[in-house]
């Protein structure tokens, strides 16, 4: 029975009716299961948009404590992968509510060195920096530096040279001062043709560098050069639109 049921199989393998093995050798046929290539959706981000909506119309800091919970969860579950990181920087940037109570500050210093020592190698730590509002400025100064030394990207240690630059240079200590007109100048050398929004950070450091005076801002006076791009991508000057009323909206996205 086994002898003929391995007779019939053979017989229906191509090249095997009244051939020979060595004139046609059979290679074996497999079917393997498809492969799925389906993405996992990621699920920090479907959070943060359940939460954004929620908070769109409410409470903003109610709603952020209501989710706190749910964002440590997927924080400790997805730890140590870029995801878990998205969760961590939800976390962080909503210690935020903790102002009132006098303990933001030492709380985000805490959470920004532990994140700094897990996920040295995430380009993502860019984004400590961006929250420099949370560390107060004598925090800032050892945490950027720390930031800069632990991270091997560029785009990275250049955030860092920004936040702290831009904090310093606010500063009415002259040594404060200093400092920051130093990152500023090591921003422009080292980091100055990295894209930063809609500009570089050479264009950033250079402006910081040299600020228009007081005196040629003043009322009566004719408005500085201003260049850039429109909504549509085109360049433009403001000189382009001399003799015209035009409306400057200074905005921040704080």
């Amino acid at each position: 029975m086994i002898d003929l049921t391995l007779a019939l199989l053979l017989l229906c393998l191509p090249g095997s009716q009244g051939a020979s093995a060595e004139s046609n050798p059979v290679t074996p046929v497999f079917s393997p299961r498809p492969i799925s290539l389906k993405v996992a959706p990621d699920r920090v981000k479907e959070l943060e948009a359940i939460h954004d909506a929620a908070a769109e119309g409410g409470n903003r800091r109610e709603v952020a404590e209501q989710f706190r919970p749910r964002f440590e969860a997927l924080a400790s579950e997805l730890a140590r992968s870029e995801s878990g990181l998205s969760a961590e920087l939800w976390l962080l940037r909503n210690h935020w509510w903790k102002r009132s109570e006098g303990t933001m500050e030492q709380i985000s210093i805490d959470h920004a060195k532990r994140l700094i020592e897990e996920y040295k190698t995430s380009t993502q730590l860019a984004h400590l920096a961006e929250f420099s509002y949370l560390y107060g400025r004598k925090g800032l100064l050892p945490l950027m530096e720390a930031l800069e030394a632990a991270s091997p990207h560029d785009q990275v240690d250049a955030a860092a040279l920004h936040a702290l630059a831009s904090s310093l240079r606010r500063s009415k200590d002259s040594a404060e001062q200093s400092i920051a007109r130093e990152q500023l100048l090591r921003l422009k050398e080292r980091y100055g043709g990295l894209a930063f929004r809609d500009t570089t950070y050479g264009a950033i450091a250079s402006a910081m560098l040299s600020p228009h005076s007081k005196d040629s801002l003043s009322v009566g006076q004719q408005a500085p050069q201003i260049s850039g791009a429109d909504v549509h991508g085109e360049s433009f000057q403001l000189t382009d639109h001399l003799g015209k009323i035009v409306l400057l909206d200074f905005w921040g996205d704080w």
